[in-house]
């Protein structure tokens, strides 16, 4: 408790020099950390695409913001990455330290905040380890691997008071706030079902199954970590990973987003989150193709008043390749990272319920997100646009409507404080994966 208002009192005092131009003399004690006031160092695991695009995002969003560490198994994607930062920001990100294991990562006293984009099996247990380590973390979309691992998450950040932050960054865009305000004035009416997709092909994926010799410069032991040991091959690793169940939920928890933003509609027109009666899961992939999740995907969550609905397919609905559409009995609001609009419901003389709107423009982008962590590092307020309690809940229902298709389409009911389906054995299995080689969620 004393350290706690230690920290309260020095993060006042920071904020009360700042204004006073005063930053450069006052200590900083963010989280342990002996930078100066109103710098914030971050690292980042797993560099790969996600974390080295969200890095970049918050070094453009925050001058206060320093790159110091990187961590990934790959030496050579290590090295490529840090360097694409090193001569984007040489002021902030000139001097970065790297490492190929997480552990002595978050063990580095200099890290203030942590970026973790690694593929989905290793989410929740970096997640524990960082919020042992005292960090702040940023955590990418599906929050978890698994339902088990979203609740363990939750229970962490409540324990610790982490400052977390999660990759579903629509919460922050513009579009989706206006969105949410539209659905608070009922013009609408009666909502209720929620639509929510994306669009894409059915072409197989192809390729020599056969083992391959490791990469000298990749820790393929590391990357595995708590998943099933596989003989090596390129097409399983780097953006592939997503289409194997040992690694990620394909597309139904890498697109999570839009789940995540239904709901959060939902919520604006004064509902709770709750867990569906029931939830039903159907999908297809192409006979050939070498990857194991489905290319075409659709999933209903059946709740009392509504219910929602996730399709991948191949063509885009409402004109648009991907995003969510809130129905009601006077017309319907579509909203997507590029704007939304309102399509009216004629009534039965064809005279529209409501007025036709819309606004579009730039694909919108995660500054306000990245901009809102840091605001609530800096406050140690763990109260971000991003929660983890919110990650999860969109995050858990993907996993359980994954866990419906892998077996059998069978519609399922789950129940939230056992933590367990109504009579099925199979179902059950899914909720909390079997670690390998000795790996364990800290909690």
């Amino acid at each position: 408790m004393k350290n706690s208002s230690r920290r309260s009192f020095l993060k006042k005092s920071a904020i009360a020099m700042a204004g006073a131009g005063l930053y450069s003399s006052m200590p900083h004690d963010l989280y342990g950390s002996s930078t100066p006031a109103g710098r914030i160092n971050v690292g980042v695991i797993g560099v790969n695409w996600f974390g080295t695009v969200n890095m970049q995002y918050l070094l453009r969003a925050d001058p206060g913001v320093h790159c110091t560490a990187m961590c990934d198994v790959d030496q050579v994607r290590l090295r490529e990455q840090t360097a694409v930062l090193e001569k984007e920001f040489p002021s902030r990100a000139g001097n970065i330290k790297l490492y190929h294991d997480f552990r002595r990562f978050l063990d580095d006293k200099d890290i203030d905040a942590v970026i973790i984009a690694t593929p989905d099996h290793w989410h929740a247990i970096m997640f524990a380890e960082a919020c042992l380590a005292g960090k702040a973390i940023y955590i990418e979309k599906p929050t978890g691997y698994s339902v088990a691992e979203c609740r363990k998450m939750v229970e962490l950040q409540r324990k610790y008071q982490t400052v977390v932050t999660t990759g579903l960054w629509h919460i922050s865009l513009d579009y989706f706030l206006e969105a949410f305000d539209i659905l608070r004035t009922g013009i609408l009416g009666d909502v209720f079902k929620v639509h929510c997709w994306i669009s894409g092909t059915t072409d197989p994926v192809i390729y020599d199954p056969a083992s391959q010799p490791v990469p000298e410069t990749l820790d393929y032991k590391m990357w595995l970590g708590p998943a099933p040991y596989r003989p090596y091959n390129s097409n399983r690793l780097h953006r592939q990973w997503r289409n194997y169940w040992d690694y990620g939920g394909g597309q139904q928890t890498d697109w999570v987003h839009y789940l995540d933003s239904g709901f959060d509609g939902l919520l604006a027109l004064g509902h709770k989150r709750a867990y569906p009666k029931s939830v039903y899961s159907t999908g297809y992939r192409h006979p050939e193709t070498m990857t194991e999740t489905p290319r075409v995907q659709t999933s209903v969550f059946q709740f009392d008043d509504y219910h929602v609905v996730w399709e991948q397919q191949v063509a885009g609905l409402y004109n648009r390749g991907d995003g969510v559409a809130w129905i009601g009995s006077n017309g319907t609001l579509i909203c997507n990272r590029t704007g939304w609009e309102i399509i009216p419901q004629n009534d039965r003389g064809g005279k529209p319920l409501i007025e036709a709107r819309r606004r579009s423009g730039p694909y919108g982008d995660q500054h306000k997100h990245m901009i809102n962590w840091m605001d609530c590092i800096r406050n140690n307020n763990p109260n971000t646009n991003g929660t983890i309690e919110k990650g999860c809940y969109a995050t858990e229902l993907a996993c359980i409507a994954n866990i419906s298709h892998r077996t059998g389409g069978k519609s399922l009911e789950y129940m939230p404080d056992e933590m367990k389906f109504k009579n099925n054995r199979e179902a059950d299995s899914y909720i909390m994966p079997e670690y390998h080689h000795n790996w364990e969620l800290k909690t």
